[in-house]
């Protein structure tokens, strides 16, 4: 009798578990996400101002002027190769630690704009020629990585939901800044007076 008691709590410890993993991430197994680069290039070094290719190709990075090619999180995305797009974005891939117990997913690597994840890294070396001053200014006071060995993330070089928001908030000055220096006839005709 005791041996088919110790059968059911088990059972109904289980059933419990399970159930409020269910009920608070959705699924009651962890899972995962990962992206890919397409055609990825290995990168064989990097300097301030350049990322070499392994076929010999240096490729600069869209609104960065200095690259900070010794940051330990910039090194962890481009381990993998980068990926060059036809507008000349370079992408790379990092892993993203979770934000949340609740969060479901556990494993995630993304794929990374290396110039978003530059000018979080170091805004100011941002080109003041696309990007006002002041709004480099208040990147780095407001929305810089501040890479710190200490933490549980980026002492594995991983990126956390809060980097990536830094990010978001550096791609949005970008492309404001580009709308700006590049402006459409419809953008012309919002920014006229109207009487």
């Amino acid at each position: 009798m005791t041996q088919l008691r110790h059968i059911r709590w088990l059972a109904l410890c289980l059933v419990l578990i399970l159930g409020g993993l269910t009920y608070f991430t959705g699924t009651p197994i962890p899972l995962w996400h990962f992206e890919e680069l397409n055609n990825p290039v290995a990168v064989t070094s990097a300097t301030a101002n350049a990322l070499i290719l392994e076929d010999g190709v240096e490729v600069t990075l869209p609104f960065i002027s200095e690259i900070p090619y010794d940051s330990p999180l910039f090194k962890a995305a481009i381990t993998e190769g980068v990926e060059i797009n036809e507008d000349g974005a370079a992408l790379g891939l990092m892993w993203l630690d979770r934000n949340c117990g609740l969060d479901p997913v556990v494993w995630r690597k993304v794929r990374v704009n290396l110039s978003d994840l530059a000018g979080a890294l170091h805004p100011s070396g941002i080109d003041e020629s696309i990007v006002h001053p002041e709004a480099i200014e208040h990147l780095a006071v407001y929305k810089r990585i501040d890479y710190e060995p200490s933490s549980r993330s980026h002492k594995k070089n991983h990126l956390t939901l809060w980097d990536r928001s830094n990010m978001q908030a550096v791609r949005r000055q970008f492309e404001f800044s580009a709308t700006l220096a590049n402006p459409t006839p419809l953008d012309n005709a919002a920014l006229t007076p109207r009487h």
